[in-house]
């Protein structure tokens, strides 16, 4: 009878630790409790991010991004090209620069494509007639150059959401082409089409278009004749950060081994954050507005790029005053075209296997279920054999009672051996869950999420068993 009480027993805490080990993971995935889930896998992806850029360079991208700056506007302004001798420009003066950008004398230097990551939410007084900038957009969408050459595809920042254009604008600036440009609820994360207004909001701005990294990655493929295969327009893009492989930014013996060693201290909880990269590694060319209006017309066509290779060109403003300066992993704080350009870059290179944030939290649910429960019975399996194999000493031979000196490091070893085990089982668990990211990660192209906290939780269960000492031993 109290053989089959304390069997019962037994299989009740096994069953009150699962059902545990269910709920706590539950609650992680569906809940995300006070962010510590989003925010765990927020630091893994920039760690995985950083890591693959050191590891892994890529070669140069064909983007060429022009910034906008406070210097070259100035400089312009006094040399009489532009009229505004700060931030905002007049329309006249964004025509200017939108026909520099798309009128080239050379023709091998004519982008596929040009994105003026500038946001005309509505007509500005001070700014000047925007009809003048209109009339530039309409003759650079239906007009030739002087070698009767079709201008370039022009898109505008149509904002989004909450923050679209207004109807005014679009109709003064001949219907441009929008990208969408202003997203909420997807925190690093890039989606590859978004809505430019409210669904019940009825206005002759488009319900919705693809983000500028998309629609300037259809025109390079449409440059280069062939399909953008393996892209779902409503996909949601996990960016990857990476650096531009030459031997001052990739040189994998110099700054491979000091990032790894960094990192295992970081890990430790030796040092602070990793230094950010220098800008002049990222894999785009970059232009200064001021250069466009060099007597050549400056050059923006990255050099690295072979003739009749095409390219496309992003402009946007490049002041910290303006506050649109976004953390990345692996640089410092940058503008915000420079987001459109890193989602681009990885477009251009990875083609459909970019690496995609899905909401698979389902699908995680049941691999949790199914892991927990695979865990606890082969735990539990150990148990009871280490519990037979005592029995079994004690049945042999009369033992002779300890001393206390014995007593105390028998208790000791049994002590160490209960911390080692469960150290077994602790680091057999960050195996499995880490050998989820990079299935995930690696052939599935998917970012998972609610998933490294996990670890903690496990932790928790691991190192406590719900049982008194006098219920565990035999």
């Amino acid at each position: 009878m109290v053989t089959c009480r304390s069997k019962l027993s037994k299989h009740l805490r096994f069953l009150a630790q699962l059902l545990m080990l269910w709920a706590l993971g539950m609650w992680v995935i569906w809940a995300d409790p006070f962010g510590l889930s989003s925010a765990s896998e927020r630091a893994l992806a920039e760690d995985i991010s950083r890591s693959r850029a050191y590891v892994q360079p890529v070669p140069p991208a064909p983007i060429t991004v022009v910034n906008i700056d406070y210097d070259s506007i100035r400089a312009l302004h006094e040399s009489g090209r532009l009229e505004a001798n700060d931030w905002p420009l007049t329309y006249r003066d964004h025509a200017r620069i939108l026909s520099r950008l798309v009128s080239r004398q050379n023709a091998d230097d004519v982008p596929a494509a040009v994105f003026y990551d500038i946001f005309f939410e509505r007509p500005r007084t001070a700014s000047g007639d925007m009809r003048r900038l209109g009339s530039v957009l309409g003759r650079i969408a239906q007009g030739t150059d002087q070698s009767s050459r079709p201008y370039p595809p022009v898109y505008l920042a149509g904002g989004g959401g909450k923050i679209p254009i207004s109807d005014e604008t679009y109709a003064l600036l001949n219907q441009p082409k929008l990208v969408a440009s202003v997203w909420d609820g997807l925190g690093d994360n890039y989606p590859l089409s978004r809505g430019l207004r409210d669904a019940d909001r009825e206005t002759a701005v488009p319900q919705s278009a693809p983000s500028a990294a998309w629609a300037l990655y259809q025109e390079l493929c449409r440059a280069r004749g062939h399909g953008c295969g393996g892209i779902q327009a409503q996909d949601v893009l996990s960016t990857q950060w990476v650096l531009r492989e030459d031997r001052e930014c990739g040189n994998w013996t110099t700054r491979v081994p000091r990032y790894v060693l960094l990192t295992i201290f970081r890990y430790l909880g030796f040092g602070g954050a990793p230094a950010s990269a220098s800008t002049d590694c990222l894999p785009v060319h970059q232009v200064r507005l001021s250069e466009l209006f060099l007597p050549d017309g400056g050059r923006l066509r990255p050099p690295y790029l072979g003739s009749g290779e095409p390219f496309v060109v992003l402009a946007g403003v490049i002041m910290p005053s303006l506050n649109d300066y976004h953390a990345t992993p692996l640089y410092e704080r940058l503008a915000g075209v420079y987001i459109h350009a890193m989602a681009l870059e990885n477009l251009d290179r990875l083609g459909g296997d970019y690496l995609r944030t899905r909401e698979i939290r389902h699908v995680s649910s049941l691999v949790w279920l199914l892991l927990t429960t695979l865990v606890c019975i082969w735990r539990q399996y150990f148990r009871q054999k280490a519990g037979r194999l005592i029995r079994a000493r004690c049945g042999c031979s009369v033992q002779p009672q300890p001393s206390n000196q014995g007593l105390a490091g028998a208790a000791a070893r049994q002590a160490l051996g209960r911390l080692a085990r469960r150290a077994a089982w602790l680091s057999l668990w960050v195996l499995m869950v880490f050998a989820i990211y990079v299935l995930c990660y690696s052939i599935l192209d998917i970012a998972l999420q609610g998933w490294l906290f996990m670890i903690g939780l496990v932790s928790l269960l691991l190192f406590w068993d719900g049982a008194s000492t006098a219920a565990r031993n035999p």
